[in-house]
């Protein structure tokens, strides 16, 4: 079994890289580090909002120096770092490689002439439940804006072309308590997604079926950017997280199981 992963550079990438090899060995890994955005976010010109607003990103930044602390170098794995997962030299090598997995997080998006070069199935690691909420820059924070938190949780599907939207292997709520703070939401929400990601991988690996469940048969779900995350956004999500984040209800709606065949 030979799997190559595509991972983004930071320490939640870092530590999933590590606990996915220690279950099922990495052949490569290549590593994408996106040019930095130069671009400042407007924020509304009060200081209850610039604290608000701060407070989901120191939250986001602790979370990774958590586990950059636990995992400070990438996994004994060959590797080599490239500006994009769309890159010919990386298509080539992979080619190269003939996986019969590849793994693909925090990168930027894969285009369609990509993905149809690339051989073997390849599996991606949403952190949101899709197709409840898919897209960027961040779904738990997504989530607390809209007040559902109940969908705070994650997805391991099958790429496609589109954002978060391809056919479902697994979706989980992260097991909450209501009573988190910010930083241990956040800490939470990552540590469920590696684990999502491993038992999928694992499963995988040993010749288990996995499902592949269509997001249209689902719903319809909604679909953010990261131009959206804007200061009423941040605003939104640091009140109601403040005000109206405590033990909640869980509604029913399908989640996909990993033994759902």
């Amino acid at each position: 079994m030979k799997i190559v992963a595509i991972f983004g550079e930071g320490g939640n990438q870092q530590a999933l890289a590590h606990r996915i090899h220690q279950k099922v060995p990495l052949a490569y890994l290549a590593r994408i580090r996106l040019p930095a955005s130069g671009r400042r976010r407007k924020l509304v010109r009060s200081a209850v909002s610039v604290t608000l607003a701060r407070s989901l990103r120191k939250a986001w930044l602790g979370m990774m120096r958590h586990f950059a602390d636990r995992f400070p170098d990438w996994p004994a794995v060959a590797s080599s770092v490239h500006a994009s997962a769309n890159s010919p030299e990386l298509v080539e090598l992979i080619r190269t490689l003939q996986p019969d997995l590849i793994l693909v997080s925090g990168t930027d998006l894969l285009r369609k002439a990509t993905l149809q070069q690339l051989p073997g199935k390849v599996m991606n690691l949403h952190t949101g439940i899709s197709p409840y909420i898919k897209g960027g820059p961040n779904c738990t924070n997504w989530a607390l804006a809209l007040g559902e938190f109940d969908l705070i949780g994650n997805t391991v599907m099958w790429i496609d072309p589109g954002i978060d939207s391809g056919a479902i292997i697994a979706t989980e709520r992260t097991p909450l308590s209501g009573r988190e703070s910010l930083a241990e939401l956040h800490l939470k929400v990552m540590d469920h997604a590696h684990d999502l990601y491993c038992r999928a991988v694992e499963r995988f690996a040993q010749g288990k079926p996995l499902p592949s469940v269509p997001q249209g048969e689902i719903g319809e779900g909604r679909l953010f950017y990261t131009r959206q995350w804007d200061s009423l956004a941040m605003l939104r999500a640091a009140i109601n997280f403040r005000f109206r984040y405590r033990p909640f209800p869980l509604r029913a709606f399908r989640l996909i199981s990993l033994d759902q065949e």
